[in-house]
């Protein structure tokens, strides 16, 4: 499967989160507010069109995915350099609540986690979203990307696809720069486990101290706004700005050693010096088409417009 196919999926992957959305919230809106059940339909509708074209196009899906053998030391190794790119996540994570709340602690906060199942929570959070994302973005994605050119363009757009599917500025910021990483991570590794155990230890370790938080105190985040408004904000954007600068040199060396250890010492390097390869036109109309969509989503626009529509025919959606 090349890009061509890949951004018309992910235009159809766009179309059928609307339906869902618009079906869930019409016809079923006890699911809605049910945290497990609607984070694992939309990672369904995330993953299963691209899953269905890949097939379709004759693809074996293991070896496409990049579901490969890997080392035990470099499995170990990518939990360390999961420790050094977490400043870097919360860095971007505090500068997008310049404008937006922390909308992972909104849902939480709005689902009352203190007193849900951590084992659910963790289940739905830290293995079956990165399972779910990770197959989609970083193996069906990526890798259709990949076939129509440099694995430098690979790398962004299916990091844009990965941090616009979360449907909200707050985790795009962050997400942008996760798929980075991740990518380079399942490069240096040449394997897609790599990422998975990345993303899975990401979202586990959050899920964990933001569920801890709650327990202790329900209201830990309620003062989300006036922490936005806060020097508490700018103190900790310039703490992990440092910080971030000290560690992200130790996580290239981590990805250097995986590479080395994995005998894909090259390939880093590689991904710079054929980073304007291009063997397919990979911006495509139905890219822009879903990229659109997708903003829309996000700012709201698309709700206004469907509900006056909907008005005008006198149908009430909400």
């Amino acid at each position: 499967m090349n890009s061509k196919k890949a951004n018309r999926v992910f235009l159809v992957t766009m179309l059928c989160y609307i339906v869902l959305i618009l079906g869930l919230s019409r016809f079923a809106p006890g699911l809605m507010g049910n945290l497990f059940v609607s984070n694992l339909a939309v990672e369904l509708v995330i993953t299963l069109p691209v899953l269905a074209a890949a097939v379709a196009c004759g693809e074996k899906l293991p070896a496409f995915l990049g579901f490969r053998k890997i080392r035990i030391k470099s499995l170990l190794m990518t939990v360390l350099f999961t420790f050094l790119t977490v400043p870097a996540l919360t860095l971007f994570n505090l500068i997008s609540q310049i404008w937006v709340e922390n909308e992972v602690a909104a849902m939480l906060e709005g689902q009352q986690a203190g007193q849900m199942s951590f084992g659910i929570l963790f289940l739905s959070t830290g293995i079956i979203a990165p399972i779910f994302e990770e197959v989609a973005c970083r193996g069906a994605y990526y890798h259709s990307y990949r076939k129509s050119g440099s694995a430098f363009r690979a790398m962004l757009l299916s990091s844009l696809i990965f941090a616009l599917v979360h449907m909200n500025f707050n985790q795009a910021a962050y997400a942008l720069v996760m798929g980075i990483f991740s990518v380079l991570l399942m490069e240096a590794a040449g394997s897609l486990w790599a990422s998975i155990l990345y993303h899975g230890l990401v979202n586990g370790s959050n899920v964990l101290l933001m569920y801890m938080a709650l327990r202790a105190d329900p209201d830990a985040y309620s003062g989300q706004a006036a922490l936005v408004t806060s020097n508490f904000l700018i103190y900790g954007i310039g703490v992990y700005l440092i910080l971030a600068a000290v560690t992200l040199p130790l996580a290239w060396a981590v990805l250097v050693w995986i590479s080395g250890h994995q005998g894909r010492s090259s390939i880093l390097s590689q991904i710079w010096k054929q980073r304007k390869e291009k063997k397919d036109k990979m911006l495509t109309v139905p890219l822009v088409l879903a990229l659109i969509l997708c903003v829309s989503l996000m700012t709201g626009v698309f709700s206004f417009l469907l509900v006056k529509l909907a008005a005008a025919f006198g149908i009430v959606l909400y």
